[in-house]
């Protein structure tokens, strides 16, 4: 067996039918564009983004660790519909990066294309027979409510993708739904061709998982769901101990009074982490309301998070938050690269917040953005941690992010943004504020 994939005959079967399964979907969407107009469509986005960032990892001024890079990712996908239960999809995706300033000598690379991926590739049949039942096989985006659980099948190639490796079957009954899934995701791409292959990670494990999802809108203006997720991560070098992970939850949404909406969801893990049992739990609730000014929309939010931590020397019991699928920046773009220092990046775990947001809309395609996070830590660092990064204190720091996004048409827009973040005790005495700045311009055809 190879490093968290099929063996190497596997891997040459898995690249052969999926490389014959692309061909055959183009060859077959061409002709479908002949014989039904309609039935084939396709689209390209480019998106444009320049990110900055200093002492995220450290807090440090004394140390040069900024980095400023450009990303390009272009992304080509195709559709096949020969009528309304069948839907073939696929799409191509590259993204590069320009470095202008690198810790890591990244400046000195030519700029490269990187590689060249297969993002989707799935086949799905909806209604199939005249039933309430379907399925979605093949590589494919999954995400539920506010991606609290799932939404990011490999988080260590940033947002260049998000996909899983998965067989998700549907049964949809009007306003109520029910999704099961099976995932299978390597460490690294190793079910379909790549070209330029760079050995790219996209998890530091094999992960393994199935879970259950249910969704009900029957609720006039409100939203409830309620799910069970399965996942075992296994590193083939046990550099990481072996985790099963079991999480059950529920999240309700939607209209509360007047102009105030909402949004709650709770959940708790049990399981194994090595040789320890697990024992976790997480959650969020937030509410907004939205100010009766019709000239310049304007809305205030206020909410709170909570996931837990574990302390090595209180019980036997692993007590961390696991992130399930959630690897991605659900609180702020800097913070993940911050948590890369604990348990990994993006791996939010001990982390407690009560938020304050505001929203303005100036103009009809204009909006601006401000969100403060003060964050605490529930236990102490991990253990073993860097005691020239980390203090004796619990509150992790203040966070503050501002955003201005527009669209100027269907085809085009863009968004600036400005993470800062002011550390407390949970830092050592004098860190320093950290940085994030990015700026993007995204096209949709």
């Amino acid at each position: 067996m190879s490093r968290n994939g099929p063996s190497g005959t596997g891997k040459l079967v898995l690249r052969a039918l999926g490389a014959a399964a692309l061909l055959c979907f183009i060859s077959g969407a061409l002709m479908a564009e002949d014989k039904a107009p309609g039935a084939f469509d396709w689209g390209y986005r480019l998106r444009l983004r320049q990110e900055y960032g200093a002492n995220l990892t450290d807090f440090s001024n004394a140390l040069a660790d900024d980095n400023n890079y450009l990303r390009v990712r272009s992304q080509l996908w195709g559709s096949w519909a020969p009528d309304a239960h069948w839907k073939f999809y696929a799409m191509l995706n590259n993204e590069h990066r320009r470095w202008y300033k690198s810790n890591r000598g990244l400046e000195n690379q030519p700029f490269e294309i990187h590689e060249l991926i297969v993002e989707n590739l799935y086949v799905e049949g909806k209604n199939l027979g005249g039933t309430p039942f379907g399925f979605v096989v093949g590589r494919q985006n999954l995400s539920y409510g506010e991606g609290f659980i799932c939404w990011d099948g490999g988080p260590l190639d940033g947002s260049r993708t998000g996909y899983f490796n998965a067989l998700l079957l549907t049964a949809s009954f009007g306003k109520r739904r029910l999704d099961a899934h099976v995932i299978s995701d390597p460490e690294r791409d190793d079910y379909l061709p790549i070209l330029n292959d760079q050995k790219q990670s996209m998890i530091e494990w094999g992960e393994t998982g199935a879970g259950l999802y249910y969704t009900d809108e029957s609720f006039e203006g409100r939203k409830l769901e309620a799910y069970y997720f399965y996942k075992n991560e296994k590193d083939e070098d046990d550099a990481y101990p072996e985790s099963d992970i079991h999480t059950i939850g529920a999240r309700a949404s939607g209209k509360g009074f007047g102009r105030l909406t909402f949004a709650v969801e709770g959940a708790l893990q049990a399981g194994g982490r090595g040789a320890q049992d697990r024992m976790g739990y997480g959650g969020y609730l937030y509410g907004r309301y939205a100010l009766p000014i019709d000239r310049v929309p304007t809305a205030f939010g206020l909410g709170a998070f909570y996931l837990s931590g574990d302390d090595p020397g209180s019980t036997d019991t692993y007590e961390g938050w696991d992130p399930v699928y959630s690897r991605w920046p659900k609180w702020g773009d800097l913070y993940i690269y911050s948590l890369a220092k604990e348990r990994g990046a993006g791996f939010w775990e001990n982390f407690a917040s009560l938020w304050f947001g505001l929203e303005v809309k100036p103009l009809a395609r204009v909006m601006l953005e401000e969100r403060i996070y003060p964050m605490w830590a529930p236990k102490p660092p991990p253990s073993g941690a860097n005691t020239s990064i980390f203090g004796a204190g619990s509150y992790r720091g203040t966070l503050s992010l501002m955003k201005l996004s527009g669209t100027l048409n269907k085809y085009l827009s863009a968004y600036m943004l400005w993470e800062a973040l002011l550390p407390g005790d949970y830092y050592a005495p004098g860190s320093n504020t950290a940085h994030f700045l990015r700026w993007e311009i995204m096209f949709k055809y």
